[in-house]
């Protein structure tokens, strides 16, 4: 009878088959986390680094300590979701590569931005997709209609990445238009970014509450 409690309508109801009480505790640390990411992508936009250098140098630190600190979260409730794991990897070898780009500036350095920027998307974006699978997986029992939209989150996601990757490329050939859905897109990519912050709002509430049945 451990997998199952008893509500105060006397009625037998199934246990949630991960641990509420972690997941309350470290999804509530995440979203603070996720405000402090958003702070240092303001800091290191391209309108601060020209006019505040040395802020675009604090952004770019704030965002590496908060990358390892997501990763260690991660890392730690991994023992609810294998996917949580493989999220932490990505945001450890992330974060190296951001701490590489740091010094990186100039022409001479091109050969090194390049690859580990490169680099840097690709972990990046691995480690969103195993992140939000992690969260659909522990949801699926306690939530599954924030479950399932985790999984919208992520199809949104790539699409906006996708169509800031194509308007780049089509702004080559047909400026405006390229320029237009890049515009779109950079749009896209910032209600996703609200989204996640409220999921995982969301998903720490509800973590809690099952804590406190």
């Amino acid at each position: 009878m451990d997998e199952y409690n008893v509500d105060r309508s006397g009625e037998t109801i199934r246990k949630p088959q991960v641990n509420t009480e972690l997941l309350a505790k470290w999804t509530g640390i995440l979203f603070w986390l996720v405000i402090v990411s958003v702070i240092a992508d303001l800091l290191t936009s391209e309108n601060i680094s020209g006019l505040f250098p040395a802020l675009y140098f604090a952004g770019q630190i704030l965002n590496v300590a908060e990358m390892i600190g997501y990763g260690i979260i991660l890392w730690i409730i991994s023992s609810e979701s294998i996917h949580y794991r493989n999220a932490a990897i990505c945001q450890f070898i992330t974060a190296v590569l951001g701490i590489i780009l740091i010094p990186v500036s100039g022409e001479s350095d091109f050969l090194v931005a390049v690859p580990a920027a490169l680099l840097s998307v690709i972990s990046g974006m691995t480690g969103v997709y195993y992140e939000i699978k992690g969260h659909m997986e522990v949801l699926r029992d306690v939530d599954p209609v924030l479950s399932d939209k985790w999984h919208k989150l992520w199809k949104w996601y790539i699409g906006a990445f996708l169509g800031i990757f194509a308007g780049a490329v089509v702004s080559v050939l047909i400026p405006l238009i390229g320029l237009l859905l890049v515009f779109a897109s950079t749009v896209g990519m910032l209600v996703v970014s609200v989204l996640k912050i409220i999921y995982i709002y969301k998903m720490s509430k509800v973590f809690r509450a099952y804590s406190a049945s």
